[in-house]
């Protein structure tokens, strides 16, 4: 978000920029009704946006300070979009905009290995992450300090495997599936059933995340309470991640999986 307070301007609202939505709080001369609406469509926005496990309560407070900063009169030109409840989304329903309507194609691990072969050559580095965010791979693995911690750490995946063995893993998710990332289901003596991912574990509890998607969604299960856990041989990855993208933009993802996120990978050179 771009903030001018020579004439409070507001543009290119996004999530990272939090610090200028606390600043503009702060700004009294200027706001009109059409950049006040802008600035609470924003909080509409922010509240798919991910962060800690604080994120949201601090994206609330920041809104409940601006809301209070109003007069009575602004408070009432502004009623309709200050009645406005976000809708909550988790990050793989959110990742579909970029695709919408397109159309999907089932790619084979052979034609897209085939293609790793001659063509993963003057790939687009910002394109490679483009799709990885755009994929949800942010949402649940970590990659060169950012993204979720649910799913392995892909930074060195690019190290450890080939071209054909990443793709291998996205198009079939199940075939191989890390005991520590396994989904697990779990029966409680009262009858509560869970699934998730286990996160932790001691001596006398279990915690399960229960959407990967979202860090902070956990539940907590005293283990003398179990009845039964079972582990699901079904990998919590979706499958036909690849199915609305490009031939090139899942190259260019592969190239940047690769890379370690290195834009000076021999990949990337033109």
């Amino acid at each position: 978000m771009t903030v001018e307070f020579k004439d409070i301007r507001l543009r290119h609202l996004k999530g990272e920029d939090a610090k200028a939505a606390i600043n503009a709080v702060t700004k009294k001369a200027g706001w009109t009704d059409e950049l006040h609406t802008a600035y609470f469509e924003w909080f509409l926005k922010a509240a798919n946006y991910r962060g800690g496990a604080s994120f949201a309560k601090f994206i609330q407070f920041i809104r409940d300070d601006a809301v209070a900063s109003l007069s009575e009169t602004q408070k009432k030109s502004l009623k309709e979009i200050l009645a406005k409840k976000p809708v909550q989304k988790s990050a793989l329903e959110n990742l579909g905009a970029i695709f919408a309507g397109r159309s999907e194609t089932k790619w084979t691990l052979d034609e897209l290995s085939q293609a790793t072969r001659t063509n993963l050559k003057q790939r687009d580095f910002r394109n490679g992450r483009k799709m990885f965010a755009a994929g949800g791979c942010f949402a649940c693995h970590r990659f060169r300090n950012q993204g979720g911690m649910t799913g392995p750490d892909l930074t060195t995946a690019g190290r450890r495997y080939s071209a054909h063995d990443l793709l291998d893993q996205v198009i079939h998710p199940s075939k191989v599936i890390n005991d520590q990332f396994s989904a697990v289901s779990v029966i409680t003596e009262d009858g509560l059933a869970h699934t998730g991912v286990v996160v932790n574990l001691s001596s006398d509890r279990l915690t399960l995340n229960t959407d990967l998607s979202d860090p902070n969604k956990r539940v907590n299960i005293d283990r003398n309470t179990i009845e039964e856990l079972i582990v699901s041989k079904t990998s919590p990855m979706p499958t036909g991640l690849f199915n609305r993208m490009t031939k090139d933009e899942i190259l260019d993802l592969i190239a940047y999986l690769i890379s370690g996120g290195d834009p000076k990978y021999e990949y990337f050179r033109k």
